[in-house]
């Protein structure tokens, strides 16, 4: 059987994500498996997601996945290179897959493998990191350093889906993974974009702003009907997040007792950028206003954003640096119950289909565990059923059958 790895985030699943999903299997064949390694609670814009990870991941299974594991918070959180790292970490350690499938603006699979090449050799590293001390941005730098050597291929990253794209050929050859790689043309709009015709595809942070403005008719049928179904109930029992001001509330009260060391210890922190994180912090009012404030030309605003959710969840740099140590499984339907059965021979990182596994992780994997079931708590606190969430669910919640 082709088993299929897509990495994602489903914030929210809409007509793109089940596109990409039927293409898989239009172009493997409809027996194959899709394993998908979903972000959890928060998302790499380094935000919250708007539905809880166990209900997007059953709108995943709903829509055209077979099994959805979690990208553990540090990783969900991380940098587009430790994100993509860590996610392939977790599906090849399934030790079951056969492909890798990922979307991007230019689908071709050569020069997608040979970007990641070059940006891994030492002397577009050298380069890199030269160009750096000009005061760019990491992404300002590593485009000089290709242009350097591919001249006008080099706007191959200038586009958001190529860079994730790029960042998982990277992670298959630094890894050595035997994988076919499937790149598939992304349909609709480019990211943060609406509608370009009445009914035509749209991104999720459109259906995302749809939503928090109450329009869910309109966002439910740009959505696939199981997914509709999940929304709709997440709603109904408070489980989604479509007004942020508990969030934001939380965030800042925890950012206001963090001292300069405390943000120094984060994920991104760098020459100095704890200090300017400090002042931001405590001439603002929202983790908008202090992203915006200490945002700079070298330090993006996406970078800014994960610092502080970050520090609001207490991931350090130490442990973004650990290894994505396990693989838990959030949904499945019957043939990812093949794919469990088959990777449970031969996985290489022990597998979670219910907590009490946790038991037998090693130190630093338990580390990461309860990071993210932490960070589940919180995230719970800031939704509307908040009184209805105990504390430590997220350590008591199985895997989701989809029948």
């Amino acid at each position: 059987m082709r088993i299929c790895g897509v990495v994602a985030e489903y914030n929210p699943f809409h007509s793109g994500h089940e596109h990409h999903l039927a293409e898989i299997r239009r172009m493997l064949g409809e027996n194959c498996a899709v394993v998908c390694c979903m972000s959890g609670d928060f998302v790499q814009r380094g935000e919250a997601a708007i539905l809880p990870k166990h209900p997007r991941a059953q709108a995943a299974v709903l829509s055209g996945a077979d099994l959805v594991v979690e990208l553990p918070l540090p990783y969900s959180l991380s940098s587009a290179e430790g994100f993509a790292e860590n996610a392939l970490r977790i599906l090849s350690g399934l030790g079951v897959l056969t492909d890798l499938s990922f979307g991007a603006e230019d689908a071709d699979e050569a020069l997608l493998r040979e970007t990641a090449g070059i940006l891994l050799e030492h002397d577009t590293v050298a380069a890199t990191l030269a160009n750096l001390k000009t005061g760019v941005s990491y992404a300002a730098a590593r485009e000089r350093a290709l242009y350097a050597r591919i001249r006008q291929r080099a706007d191959v990253l200038k586009k958001p889906n190529n860079i994730l794209a790029v960042e998982y050929c990277k992670a298959v050859q630094k890894q050595q993974l035997s994988l076919s790689l499937l790149p598939i043309v992304r349909k609709g709009v480019g990211h943060d974009q609406g509608p370009e015709d009445g009914d035509g595809p749209v991104s999720a942070s459109y259906l995302r702003s749809l939503l928090r403005n109450g329009n869910f008719q309109e966002a439910a049928r740009r959505m696939p009907e199981g997914c509709r179904d999940v929304l709709r109930n997440a709603v109904a029992e408070g489980r989604a997040l479509l007004d942020d001001e508990r969030l934001e509330c939380a965030v800042l009260s925890q950012l206001l007792r963090l001292e300069p060391n405390d943000l120094a210890a984060l994920p991104g922190a760098a020459e100095g950028l704890e200090h300017r994180l400090y002042a931001a912090i405590h001439a603002s009012r929202t983790p908008e206003e202090i992203a915006a404030a200490a945002k700079t030309k070298r330090y993006a605003l996406s970078r800014i954003r994960r610092m502080l959710c970050c520090a609001w969840l207490g991931i350090t740099a130490a442990d973004a640096a650990i290894p994505a140590p396990y693989i838990r499984i959030l949904a499945f339907n019957d043939k990812g119950r093949e794919v469990l059965g088959l990777a449970r021979k031969k996985a290489v990182l022990p597998l979670i289909t219910k907590p009490a596994h946790t038991e037998d992780l090693s130190p630093e994997a338990k580390r990461i565990f309860a990071l993210t079931a932490r960070a589940a708590d919180l995230y719970a606190l800031t939704l509307p059923a908040w009184r209805q969430a105990r504390p430590g669910d997220d350590w008591r919640q199985n895997a989701v059958y989809v029948r």
